[in-house]
């Protein structure tokens, strides 16, 4: 998530603090001819909009008592007012939809309606790992997955330039570095060919910790963060020396990253391979003109140990307000929108992987997105990343391998006091 979240969240704790800690104040929906109006709030998306659009009016229909109010705002807008109406625990909307991770900040204060038990039950059940973790809290659960958001497993190559150069794309990892080492051209500080262009605010932190995890290392301890292990040392070192002794690619991705990413600067023609989720596919095709299978393909990434693991954090689901007078009924609208067929055509929708078993591997989604085909394999692989705000994790890990790459530092006295450093916050 963006960044900005952090300090927009710090600010408005303190603004609570300032405001007292009173009672909770309902959502009032109830309308004067006696049906029950929910609101629900999501950001600006025209294709979510328009998918959450559907669901409302079949549930609507169904259910002719229950009116259910969509209000939608701009990104930013959307995460203050969420914020702001979590942390008073007043007013608000009945329904949220919520990137999971915020719920790390929120469960715990009361802010959530818990999610109804044979509800849990039956996601517990059904859902991958990672979907859940953080929308729990002392064994409840506090909102439900909308995806499976994944940020390790594939990436972008590209076609004409493999063609070009003779080469199949990489299967293992030890292949994946020598075509990026061997094909990267580089003037100065100038590239005119990155071979593999990963060092991004996401790309980053999550190649490392599949690194640490599917070389069967950990980088957690009790709750604690250990990354200075021989595997967390190692697998740092391997990736400072890509870009200060293989020449792969710079710092860019993270030190420029407000005028180009990494797949920008993929789809303009000056990289190799970029991993990165899979909703830079449908970026590629209508912001950059692409075509893909001509221009570009979405691959699968090898993983650089034997085991097959990545982290991922919890992404977009649906969170009832404690504070909503009509808990039952909102709870009703989000069991309606996770009936199997229905949330399989809203991650088809929405561009998105599901969060549950059962539908992950229909036959539709890969019909409807093939890219991501070299996703849907591996999700049992997948762990939840851990209990903590993930932004905060992200800019520690960039900011100490800048550090590493510009100041001399060595890894393993980098990677200590990232450790020092995470624990005292």
């Amino acid at each position: 998530m963006r960044r900005v979240f952090s300090t927009t969240l710090a600010a408005l704790l303190a603004l609570s603090l300032l405001a007292g800690c009173g009672g909770t104040e309902p959502v009032d929906g109830v309308a004067q001819n006696g049906d029950i109006t929910l609101t629900f709030w999501s950001h600006q998306e025209t294709g979510w909009n328009e998918a959450q659009d559907v669901i409302i009016n079949e549930f609507m229909a169904a259910n002719p008592g229950i009116k259910i109010k969509q209000e939608s705002f701009p990104y930013d807008d959307f995460e203050s007012k969420t914020q702001t109406s979590l942390i008073s625990k007043s007013g608000g909307a009945d329904i949220y939809s919520l990137w999971g991770g915020w719920a790390v900040d929120f469960a715990s204060t009361g802010a959530f309606s818990p999610v109804p038990d044979d509800f849990v039950a039956e996601l517990r059940a059904d859902s991958y790992a990672p979907v859940l973790g953080a929308f729990e809290y002392e064994g409840k659960c506090y909102g439900v997955p909308l995806e499976f958001n994944i940020e390790y497993g594939g990436m972008l190559v590209s076609v004409p330039k493999f063609a070009e150069l003779g080469l199949s794309y990489p299967t293992t990892w030890d292949e994946m570095i020598r075509i990026a080492r061997e094909n990267s051209e580089a003037r100065g500080v100038n590239f005119e060919l990155r071979g593999f262009d990963f060092p991004a605010w996401d790309a980053l932190t999550y190649i490392w910790l599949s690194m640490i995890l599917s070389s069967g290392g950990q980088y957690m301890d009790g709750g604690k963060f250990s990354f200075a292990t021989p595997t967390g040392i190692e697998t740092m070192q391997k990736l400072v020396d890509y870009v200060k002794i293989d020449r792969m690619t710079n710092t860019d991705g993270i030190t420029n990253a407000e005028e180009l990413e990494p797949y920008h600067k993929f789809f303009l023609g000056e990289t190799l391979m970029v991993p990165r989720g899979p909703w830079v596919v449908p970026e590629g095709e209508d912001e950059f003109g692409q075509v893909y299978g001509e221009d570009f393909e979405y691959v699968a990434m090898p993983f650089y140990g034997n085991q097959k693991l990545f982290a991922a954090e919890t992404g977009w689901g649906l969170a009832v307000n404690a504070a909503s007078a009509n808990q039952e009924a909102a709870w009703k609208f989000v069991e309606f929108w996770l009936e199997k067929e229905r949330l399989l055509d809203y991650n088809i929708a929405c561009g998105m992987i599901p969060p549950v078993k059962s539908i992950s591997h229909e036959p539709e989604l890969l019909d409807a997105m093939p890219y991501l085909a070299p996703l849907v394999d591996i999700l049992d692989g997948g762990v939840f990343i851990g209990y903590f705000n993930t932004d905060t994790l992200k800019e520690a890990v960039s900011d100490m391998y800048v550090d590493i790459i510009n100041s001399g530092i060595s890894v393993a006295d980098a990677v200590k006091g990232l450790d020092d450093m995470l624990n005292a916050e």
